[in-house]
């Protein structure tokens, strides 16, 4: 099984459209799915060439935020992208130039169509993206334990999480790190800004939580550490940024590796 590590994107009920709002049901709550993210059935009235769709809520302060699960969307720009990670000559025998321009045309439709409708979102495999870090401080982290062992989140206000995006790009732009880097932190900050500011990011380790021990799990403070390198950055501390990074990427790297090995 493939590990995977989860970037959603929770609007407030509200905010979606009324047609979109009546098709779901709570009829579809998973009973083993911890309290505060309970899943819901989906969009009933969707073509029957589609996949069943679903959402994860969660309630807050009494006020329900929506995240949901847009597999369509999700699956015709993820076969995309992962078309254009392999090299040419053998691309085409994962996914063939016919089927990769069908799903574009799909995708360049929806998206013309139904220009309001966007991924709510992203995922990793084998690890959690660092520049994910960048959106949230310490005091967000949550660790919880479920059936499959302790687990890690971290949630923030899309408002606070892109105030911290935005000072992030603005402190790499003026480093030495690699512009790799920054352009990814950039093409995360521009993805949040689609969304309204009084939503929630949510960042779950998901089941990546799996390949650490409990131990190592209560002592993961990625966040804060993203930070602290982040902060000497600004500081001009390139020795402080430089040492910080390398733990960091250390860490993540030795549970990515795994991924070669599957």
């Amino acid at each position: 099984m493939t590990r995977t590590s989860y970037l959603r994107v929770y609007l407030p009920l509200s905010a979606f459209p009324d047609q979109e709002r009546s098709g779901w049901s709570a009829d579809g709550n998973d009973p083993d799915a911890d309290a505060a993210a309970r899943r819901w059935l989906l969009r009933t009235d969707l073509p029957d060439a589609w996949p069943r769709e679903g959402a994860l809520i969660r309630e807050v302060d009494g006020t329900i935020f929506v995240c949901p699960f847009r597999t369509r969307l999700r699956m015709l720009a993820g076969m995309l992208a992962f078309r254009g990670s392999l090299p040419e000559e053998v691309a085409e025998a994962f996914v063939p130039e016919s089927q990769a321009a069908r799903a574009a045309r799909e995708l360049a439709h929806l998206e013309t169509e139904t220009p309001e409708v966007r991924s709510h979102m992203v995922h990793a495999n084998w690890h959690v993206p660092l520049r994910w870090f960048s959106a949230f401080k310490d005091p967000e982290r949550v660790l919880t334990e479920d059936r499959n062992g302790l687990r890690i989140r971290y949630e923030a206000s899309l408002g606070d999480a892109r105030g911290r995006l935005d000072e992030a790009v603005e402190i790499l732009e003026g480093s030495w790190i690699d512009e790799q880097v920054t352009a990814a932190v950039r093409e995360l900050f521009g993805w949040i800004t689609e969304f309204p500011a009084e939503g929630l990011l949510e960042l779950d380790y998901g089941s990546v939580a799996g390949a650490f021990s409990d131990e190592d799990l209560v002592e993961d403070r990625s966040a804060r550490d993203v930070w602290v390198c982040l902060d000497a950055l600004k500081a001009g501390d390139v020795v402080k940024a430089g040492k910080v990074f390398g733990i960091l990427t250390e860490r993540w790297s030795e549970v990515r590796a795994r991924e070669v090995v599957n």
